[in-house]
């Protein structure tokens, strides 16, 4: 089985081809660009094998259908959009399950698929950073959600006259002495404050005083590996979940 997995995020369009379990290939197209030229991208990455099937998520509303007709000419098959009411396994506690995030929705599907029947706490560590708690009976209990390292950083220097915007990094120390020095302290421990409570309350509000994992991805989590605040961090934890909500609908057909 050859398997075309997709995330249409806001800055990216971040891709996968998958044989069988196996990661064969992974690619990422910008997604500011004509649709024609979207096309193109896609075209070239994936190849002329044939696709047995195509799986994907999109956080970008007003692409995702055009995304659909782009996918079904290229492979010959229609896609599977993973969203709330999708065939994925999980119960979503949600006041409005549609409004959650179809990428939070497959990174937690991804931490599942590594560590089953755990109680799990996933945070992505993007553009934005999100917590997301899971049970391990499969409800998906809500989360929290917060502006990244990266928009941190823009956000100061966009409304301040003199503080530059720097590259987010693990400062040796907390005391800066210099401005950017100090705004590196700022980004990354207030960031890592921020996680480490967040993850606490929302832990002790979902799971009680049960032991749980806590799995992280996005571009941001590696910058915090020598706290070892996560039990794993998998850069491919979106692309897994399309996978695994791939094997869902293979089963139920």
């Amino acid at each position: 089985m050859r398997t075309l997995a997709l995330n249409i995020g806001n800055t990216t369009l971040l891709g996968a081809l998958f044989q069988g379990t196996r990661l064969s290939r992974r690619f990422r197209i910008p997604r500011a660009q004509s649709l024609r030229a979207l096309e193109a991208a896609l075209r070239s990455e994936i190849g002329t094998r044939p696709i047995d099937r195509t799986v994907y998520c999109s956080v970008v509303p007003k692409l995702t259908d055009s995304l659909a007709r782009i996918l079904k000419k290229l492979t010959g098959r229609a896609p599977f959009l993973l969203n709330a009411d999708a065939p994925h396994g999980l119960k979503i506690g949600y006041l409005e399950p549609r409004r959650l995030g179809t990428d939070r929705l497959a990174a937690v599907l991804g931490a599942r698929a590594l560590i089953p029947d755990t109680d799990l706490i996933v945070l992505d560590c993007g553009t934005a950073s999100t917590v997301t708690a899971l049970r391990a009976d499969g409800l998906l209990c809500g989360g929290a959600i917060l502006p990244g390292l990266g928009l941190w950083s823009e956000a100061l220097a966009a409304r301040t006259a003199q503080l530059p915007a720097i590259k987010a990094s693990a400062p040796a120390r907390a005391t800066g002495r210099s401005p950017e020095q100090a705004i590196a302290s700022g980004l990354y421990h207030g960031h890592l404050g921020a996680l480490e409570r967040l993850t606490a309350r929302i832990a002790a509000e979902s799971f009680g005083e049960n032991p749980f994992a806590l799995v992280a991805t996005g571009g941001n989590a590696r910058i915090f590996r020598r706290e070892k605040l996560f039990t794993h961090i998998e850069p491919e934890l979106i692309l897994l979940g399309l996978l695994a909500f791939s094997a869902n609908i293979t089963h139920d057909a």
